[in-house]
């Protein structure tokens, strides 16, 4: 064979060699993704909504056992009056600020654009400084635990709900069989929060 002449017999096989050189190579390079942060580099909810000694969570998602329906949120609770804090920033959309017993139930609804998603608060007593259009930033107090929309005093607690998309109203729970949330667990982890 004369120098700089490639024989064609030779192609297959060069490109056979390429191929393998390729696949070692993918086997070894690692894979581009982004990851949530460890657990123990993540804040546990139940601290990050209410700081100082932290909340406990009293039912996680799709957690009830003796209520009819599919929870859709997740309740985190403490003493009343204990400041409730922002998990996500974002801009206010909704706000009904309710009254203590069932059927005063208050919401505080808050969109994150780049994220695509609404956290919803439901339950606490909206603080008096708060208006539709107002962005709130992550950790900020939004609120003050309260039982707005709960039968009892002694039940008090927040509802935090994840729901996709800008949604100024929670999800049904109670007496709803269906389930219109996601399981958040990833969304929150991605956020930097452990789910306790």
């Amino acid at each position: 064979m004369v120098a700089g002449i490639i024989s064609l017999a030779a192609v297959p096989a060069a490109m056979a060699l390429a191929g393998h050189a390729s696949a070692a190579l993918a086997q070894t390079a690692p894979a581009a993704h982004v990851a949530s942060p460890s657990s123990s580099a993540r804040t546990n909810m139940s601290y990050a909504l209410y700081k100082a000694r932290g909340g406990r969570i009293t039912t996680g998602f799709d957690g009830y056992h003796s209520t009819p329906g599919r929870h859709e949120g997740i309740d985190i609770a403490r003493s009343i009056g204990s400041d409730v804090h922002a998990l996500v920033g974002g801009k206010i959309i909704y706000i009904a600020r309710g009254r203590t017993g069932r059927s005063g139930l208050s919401t505080i609804s808050i969109y994150n654009a780049s994220l695509n998603k609404t956290v919803i608060y439901l339950h606490t007593a909206p603080r008096s400084s708060l208006r539709v259009g107002r962005t709130i930033n992550r950790g900020q107090i939004i609120a003050d635990e309260s039982w707005h929309g709960v039968s009892r005093r002694s039940s008090a607690h927040t509802h935090v709900e994840m729901r996709l998309g800008r949604r100024t109203h929670a999800a049904k729970s109670v007496g709803d069989p269906r389930l219109d949330n996601p399981n958040p667990a990833s969304f929150w982890n991605s956020q930097g929060y452990n789910v306790r």
